[in-house]
């Protein structure tokens, strides 16, 4: 079950930064910047929990079998 959550997590912090490309950003007429920002730290987020409960996983196996 935890290989499903890590690799959601993973994919969608993927997806954030997918989608923060794929809306872009621009400059108003008035000067004032438009992007998604908040995608930013939501996809770094997502993804370094995604590798830290993937590497957590690795780390709780190789542990059980060297038990074994």
């Amino acid at each position: 079950m935890s290989w499903i959550v890590n690799a959601t997590l993973l994919l969608a912090g993927i997806a954030c930064f997918i989608a923060l490309n794929l809306i872009g950003s621009y400059v108003a007429k008035d000067g004032v910047l438009h992007e998604p920002f908040a995608l930013i730290p939501i996809g770094y987020l997502l993804s370094f929990a995604g590798i830290l409960g993937t590497l957590w996983r690795i780390a709780l196996n190789f542990l059980q079998e060297r038990s074994h």
